[in-house]
């Protein structure tokens, strides 16, 4: 399965979409907590900044600019990490004390990046800032700044744990999402598998219901009525039709047997006689419709798949060929086939079924095409299947009749006016369906070309 196959999965879709939606809200509550707690650890920077100003202007209140001095020069010598600065100024501006020489004075609050101060560049790392603050005093100014260290250390801390946490919120929302989405996937593919039986011919396939208060338990009952509903409706109307046909074959019988009784006695009177026998093949074509009929109605409810088996459609297609050979010849048509070199396919199926469906694509080509048509047939095998086709050189079927011509009864203007009932391709489509094959029609050109995909047992 491909990635992108994979993402068409509502198992798939759904996880994913409940991973995004965690991870989304776990992420804004990290990036508002970080961000807070950024604030307020750079509130603490400025408040010790404050502080420690506040200090050195009461010693220069209190003891005056020269005791100032002194004790920021000391306070320079047992600083053993580059993390304060302190820059005095005297009355002329210039630098009698402090670690900082070449900043100038500004007003309010300042982020000094380190890498800009050249007295400090040079020792410890060059990168971060400083956040500082310049104060007059009694005979100049004084500036005082800290470090954003511990902020930046903060920071790193924090996007490693939302990362991580990101990691993990995912890992259990992706965990989370296919766990919930399963249950909703299994539930879909039993509505799916329940309408592809039900396509198939099992008409007493029903959704199972677990929960009556859930959302797809709603829509299975709901199915499951339309499937009962439709159910009644197709056996109502295969039961009217096989009713029919039957009723109405038991008297065509007795009919023909009539006809003969009366063919029989009539031997003065040829023309008479030549009357009553095309009446006993008119009783014939009547009696074939409704067995034609019985049979479709028996395909579509699905009652011969009991009989299926394992055979090898090869073989099958050959007793078609051979059995068929003389018929095609002696019509004054051809009939080439040549599937020695074909590996064996095989599939589940009722082998005289198959050999009908063949016999009546071969009988749908004497009964439309001229003599002297050639009719083919060929095996294909590959891994998706087998495709057996029956082609000929004759006139064909237009492309927009091409679905037209398996409808019951119907046949091409053209073909109005000889015989047939218009029933064969409605029972080789049957057929098809109940072995779960397609039945497909094309150009040959010139000619028609019917191809039949059975699924392989693999």
């Amino acid at each position: 399965m491909t990635i992108r196959n994979l993402f068409r999965r509502t198992e798939v879709r759904s996880a994913a979409a409940f991973t995004l939606i965690i991870t989304a809200c776990v992420t804004a509550l990290f990036v508002g907590l970080i961000v807070n707690l950024i604030d307020g650890l750079e509130d603490g920077v400025r408040a010790r900044v404050l502080n420690a100003r506040d200090a050195l202007l009461a010693i220069d209140r209190r003891y005056g600019f020269k005791e100032l001095v002194t004790v920021v020069h000391d306070e320079m010598d047992s600083v053993r990490d580059i993390d304060s600065i302190f820059s005095v100024l005297d009355a002329e501006g210039k630098v009698v004390a402090g670690n900082v020489r070449s900043q100038a004075p500004f007003e309010g609050w300042h982020d000094l990046e380190r890498k800009n101060l050249p007295e400090l560049a040079s020792k410890g790392r060059s990168q971060g800032h400083f956040y500082a603050i310049w104060a007059p005093v009694s005979e100049g100014q004084l500036l005082v700044g800290m470090s954003n260290r511990e902020v930046e250390h903060a920071w790193s801390i924090l996007m490693r744990s939302l990362g991580w946490g990101l990691l993990a919120t995912a890992a259990v929302g992706v965990g989370s999402g296919i766990y919930l989405a399963r249950g909703t996937q299994r539930r879909i593919d039993d509505i799916a598998g329940t309408l592809s039986a039900v396509s198939g011919g099992d008409l007493d396939r029903r959704v199972p219901v677990k929960n009556v208060h859930h959302d797809l338990d709603e829509i299975a009952q709901r199915i499951n009525a339309m499937l009962t509903q439709l159910q009644r409706l197709v056996e109502s109307a295969n039961q009217s039709s096989t009713d029919i046909a039957h009723d109405l074959k038991r008297p065509m019988t007795r009919l023909r047997q009539q006809l003969e009784a009366a063919a029989e006695a009539e031997t003065a009177n040829s023309e008479t006689r030549n009357v009553l026998e095309n009446a006993i093949g008119e009783v014939d074509s009547i009696v074939a419709t409704f067995e034609a009929l019985l049979n479709i109605g028996q395909l579509e409810a699905g009652d011969r798949r009991t009989r299926f088996v394992d055979l090898d459609l090869k073989a099958t297609l050959s007793d078609a060929a051979e059995a068929y050979a003389p018929v095609i010849e002696d019509s004054g048509y051809r009939l080439t086939w040549n599937i020695a070199g074909t590996p064996a396919a095989t599939i589940r199926g009722d082998h005289e079924l198959l050999l009908q469906l063949v016999a009546n694509l071969i009988e749908n080509t004497l009964q439309h095409t001229p003599a002297g048509t050639t009719i083919t047939l060929a095996l294909s095998v590959t891994s998706r299947g087998a495709v057996v086709v029956v082609a000929d050189d004759g006139p064909g079927i237009p492309a927009a009749e091409h679905e037209n011509v398996f409808r019951r009864f119907y046949r091409l203007e053209r073909e109005r006016s000889s015989p047939g009932h218009g029933l064969g391709l409605s029972l080789a489509r049957a057929i098809a369906d109940l072995h779960g094959a397609s039945v497909a029609l094309g150009d040959n050109k010139p000619g028609l070309k019917v191809s039949v995909s059975f699924p392989v047992v693999t």
